[in-house]
């Protein structure tokens, strides 16, 4: 899972622009008062030229600190300088207006709390420290020239007073921002990444999973739930779902899970209804799947059941089979009598059959033992239909190959003999036996290689193409049943595909063409 990292501190750097901003603001504030009047005719604030030079001043602090604020200063040094620089600067200001009695020494207090809230503890105290000092060095300077009053000592020491308060007080509200920023950033990570984990695990399902509220608007749904509704929108009503709802609704939304099934656009979909009531609101999780998918997986579940079986079966026939077929080659030996001869006859024919089929379900256990390979197709094929000649003797140049230039396919040649082998076997039993009667074509066809093998039989009947590549399903009294179906297996081993292709008797094995 993604780990989320904490934040950091609230840097001092980063603040002296916000900060700046205040010293700026205020200095309009103070030089806006300078040129105003008040009710008895006399300006608002004390201008003149003293006044105009503690703005340039002022004015001249703010642009250096704009500047230095990516220096190579330390961010405590930038901000202690600079909290000492707005002391000293306030401390004139309060100066140039009835001293401590004019009520400008309040301006302390932002810059103490812009300080508290940007620095640790000891540092604000340090900072009040500073303004202390200031306070009590300008009530001394006035003491030493004579011009205090009585009451000066005491509003300074109120005035200190303040300043560490505010100091202590902002410290412990910014150390407090700190920690909820820092906790919320950590919990807002490990949010995401439970719901990146959720997301894995809903996308994982099998089934179709949709999370649906109240009134039947989707919340939530995974990939498999976009294959049986088209469409689908956050935030949207789901209409083929509301009857769900509605029902759950109408019984008063139990809080039990409950078997549902619902037919939508020709699929019939079964699964369960699950309620997520969370506070006030309610909603269902619905996990759905396809009652014909499910029954494809059974049928798989069952088929791998049955090769498993049918292998361990043929394993163990294997050998006493090979015992009475050599058996009935010794007795042959000494016999004479023509009936028993056929009898044996029959006995090794049997044998033989039996031989094949064990052979073929033995075949099954080693399609995962795919060595795929580039193969020239015109080499291959004629080959092929040598050997195929050998075994069919009247097949001997009356199959007619249409082979497009430069065939090449990726695939396992063992595989692809016995899958063409079989074919052109079917094909040959059940066409017209002359010249022409089975042909075996090739092509190239939107980037895939496409054979095809056609006879002129009549084809496979409707009844019988939905079972034409199941296990032991054959028309043919001698047949094993198992030639079309391995031979299937065998294509989608070397990710090919085998299908018949109606009308007529037309097999298409369709496969990747081997790039150089």
């Amino acid at each position: 899972m993604r780990r989320t990292a904490l934040p950091q501190t609230l840097s001092p750097r980063a603040a002296l622009l916000f900060v700046n901003g205040f010293r700026g603001l205020l200095l309009l504030v103070l030089f806006t008062l300078s040129l105003l009047s008040g009710g008895d005719g006399l300006p608002m604030m004390e201008g003149g030229p003293r006044f105009y030079l503690w703005s340039g001043v002022y004015l001249l602090l703010i642009a250096v600190w704009f500047l230095v604020r990516e220096g190579r200063l330390g961010h405590t040094l930038q901000l202690t300088l600079a909290i000492a620089a707005d002391i000293a600067m306030m401390v004139w200001l309060m100066a140039m207006n009835d001293g401590i009695h004019g009520g400008f020494g309040l301006l302390l207090l932002p810059y103490l709390a812009a300080a508290g809230l940007l620095s640790t503890g000891r540092y604000a105290l340090f900072y009040a420290a500073i303004a202390t000092l200031a306070l009590l060095c300008y009530s001394g300077l006035e003491n030493w020239l004579g011009l205090a009053r009585p009451s000066d000592l005491s509003y300074s020491a109120l005035l200190a007073s303040a300043c560490f308060v505010t100091a202590i007080a902002t410290w412990q509200l910014g150390r407090l921002a700190r920690a909820s920023e820092a906790l919320a950033v950590q919990r807002g990570g490990e949010i995401a990444n439970l719901n990146h984990l959720n997301e894995l695990i809903l996308q994982s399902q099998r089934d179709a999973v949709v999370v649906l509220d109240e009134d039947g608007r989707l919340r939530q749904f995974n990939l498999q739930a976009e294959r049986y509704f088209a469409g689908l929108q956050r935030g949207s009503p789901l209409p083929e779902l509301l009857p769900l709802v509605r029902r759950w609704r109408d019984d008063g939304c139990p809080a039990l899970a409950t078997l549902v099934q619902q037919n939508v656009r020709g699929r019939q979909l079964v699964g369960r209804l699950v309620p997520v009531p969370v506070g006030e609101l309610r909603g269902v999780v619905l996990f759905l799947r396809d009652m014909a998918d499910m029954a494809e997986e059974a049928k798989r579940v069952k088929l791998a059941a049955l090769g498993r079986l049918t292998a361990n079966i043929a394993h163990e026939v294997r050998n006493p089979l090979s015992a009475i077929r050599h058996a009935a080659d010794l007795l042959a030996e000494d016999e004479s009598d023509p009936t028993r001869l056929r009898l044996f006859g029959i006995v090794q024919d049997n044998t033989r059959r039996i031989n094949g089929m064990v052979e073929d379900v033995l075949t099954l256990g080693r399609r995962d033992r795919v060595r795929r390979e580039a193969i020239e197709l015109a080499p291959f094929v004629g080959q092929l239909l040598e050997q195929f000649s050998l075994s069919h003797p009247g097949a001997a140049g009356a199959v007619a190959c249409e082979l497009s230039d430069g065939c090449r396919l990726s695939f396992d040649r063992d595989h692809l003999a016995q899958i063409l082998g079989n074919l052109l076997a079917n094909a040959w039993r059940h066409g017209s036996r002359g010249p022409g009667s089975v042909r075996l074509q090739a092509g190239v066809a939107d980037s895939v290689l496409i054979l095809r093998v056609i006879d002129d039989g009549p084809g496979v009947s409707e009844a019988d193409q939905a079972r034409l590549f199941e296990p032991f399903f054959t028309t043919e009294s001698a047949g094993s049943g198992l030639g079309l179906y391995i031979a299937r297996e065998l294509a989608e081993a070397n990710d090919a595909r085998l299908d018949y292709s109606p009308p007529g008797g037309v097999f298409r094995l369709i496969c990747h063409q081997a790039h150089d």
